[in-house]
């Protein structure tokens, strides 16, 4: 009852649905069904009793250490969805969870994480005091709410960007005012703070050209990088700035 069910319920969906399908060879397992649209592949082990045994532990480790561009579901019967150590382990794993009631109809307890749209900041990263609010957004982007995780990020980067561009007209570094930095929007705040032009003689921008355009060009994951950067930027590029005069 409940493969069937999760059959027409993807098919309504537009899925493209398989059964006992790999889409990959070098994959050491195959959960009962395989769905594909628009290059994610669903996959869905369908289970009368839910039971995340060993095997399916290991192929979900498996699709995070390549980050397929996948999400792994347990489907199960209501009855059977109610052992808390097991939504536990599943939700630290990143494997979704879906119950069929007794109307086969299928709702989702759990969301699955996509191992290919995991953030995962590079440990020599330097962050000063927006550390535990960077770790948070990134925390939030992975694991509760994509949307809310990146609006965050993206108010990171904006807020971060303009205190460093204010740091810089006070320690006349930048040859503008506070209000016309204030005045500006993010991509003209970040041009200036790369244009050797918007500088004070002997001083050097604190943004290089390359990292400029990653800014400029940042879009969905990338902004991510791109708050990165810009943390690591404020704490090393104006100290650097600083001690040169």
């Amino acid at each position: 009852m409940v493969a069937q069910a999760v059959v027409k319920h993807l098919e309504r969906q537009k899925w493209r649905v398989k059964v006992l399908k790999s889409p990959w060879a070098d994959a050491r397992y195959r959960p009962s069904l395989f769905a594909e649209q628009s290059g994610l592949c669903l996959l869905v082990e369908t289970q009368g009793t839910l039971d995340y045994h060993k095997t399916l532990k290991e192929y979900a480790a498996w699709l995070a250490a390549n980050r397929h561009y996948a999400q792994l579901y347990l489907a199960t019967n209501a009855e059977a969805a109610t052992q808390v150590g097991i939504l536990a382990a599943l939700r630290r794993d990143g494997v979704g969870l879906w119950i069929v009631d007794d109307d086969k109809n299928v709702s989702e307890s759990l969301a699955a994480r996509n191992p290919a749209l995991v953030v995962t900041p590079h440990p020599t990263l330097v962050y000063g005091d927006c550390k535990h609010e960077v770790m948070a957004a990134v925390k939030k982007f992975n694991e509760t709410n994509r949307k809310d995780g990146l609006r965050d990020l993206c108010e990171i980067a904006e807020r971060e960007t303009e205190d460093l561009a204010i740091v810089g007209v006070r320690k006349n570094l930048l040859a503008k005012t506070e209000e016309v930095i204030r005045n500006m929007d993010w991509s003209n705040q970040i041009n200036t703070l790369a244009s050797v032009s918007a500088y004070n003689a002997g001083c050097a921008p604190i943004i290089e050209d390359v990292l400029k355009r990653i800014f400029i060009h940042s879009e969905t994951l990338e902004i991510c990088l791109t708050t990165k950067l810009i943390v690591s930027t404020r704490t090393r590029g104006v100290n650097c700035n600083l001690q040169n005069g």
